[in-house]
């Protein structure tokens, strides 16, 4: 396999598939429900929280084998089935139409791969194998866990509200770039570690007003 494209893909509000309804497929709505798509879950059969969630609303449920017209109007498709000719026709299908389109447990029926992922409010941290080694991708993002705590989400929050005052205040890139380098250095995780996210936000806004013109 030639090496792969990293992206980040917003599937907010747009319309993807889940072909099975057991754990594994499971796994993959509950992926796409925290990034806002609209799924269609497409099996003869669904574990019991599939079954609720399409009680709730969350997710709609067709209860019945896949069909070729079911991967129409979709961004992208998982194939999570127990068998593995309907894995294989989904993926073909997604193939010929141009589809993104994941066969789980089977990288050579992929035309995208889903990583390990940790996030930390804004930042995402994905580590891919290319389907080598999901165990050490795993492995890695659980150090990745342990390297960076729950807050980096207050830091992006407060990094990306200054980005905003930099490039109000302050006309010349290079200049922006400076301070956006001066801004990484203030101690301002250590602050935000103790609970202290006013005081936190205050460094950065003393750093930026006092940035000579």
């Amino acid at each position: 396999m030639a090496g792969m494209f990293p992206i980040t893909v917003c599937v907010e509000g747009l319309s993807c598939l889940v072909v099975g309804g057991g754990k594994v497929a499971l796994r993959k709505v509950n992926n796409l429900l925290q990034c806002g798509a609209v799924i269609d879950v497409v099996s003869p059969s669904f574990c019991d929280e599939l079954v609720v969630m399409g009680k709730e609303g969350l997710v709609t449920l067709i209860s019945r084998r896949f069909e070729d017209h079911d991967i129409n109007g979709r961004m992208l498709v998982f194939a999570a089935t127990n068998d593995e000719a309907t894995n294989q026709r989904v993926y073909q299908l997604c193939q010929k139409n141009n589809i993104l389109v994941n066969t789980v447990d089977d990288p050579e029926k992929c035309n995208f791969l889903v990583p390990a992922t940790m996030r930390r409010g804004a930042l995402t941290v994905a580590v891919n194998t290319q389907g080598r080694s999901p165990l050490l991708a795993r492995r890695i993002r659980e150090e990745m866990e342990d390297r960076y705590g729950s807050e980096y989400a207050d830091y992006l929050e407060l990094l990306g509200e200054a980005r905003v005052v930099v490039k109000n205040t302050i006309d010349q890139e290079s200049t922006r770039r400076l301070l956006f380098e001066k801004i990484l250095d203030l101690p301002v995780l250590a602050l935000l570690q103790q609970g202290k996210k006013e005081e936190a936000k205050g460094r950065i806004l003393q750093c930026i007003y006092s940035w000579p013109d």
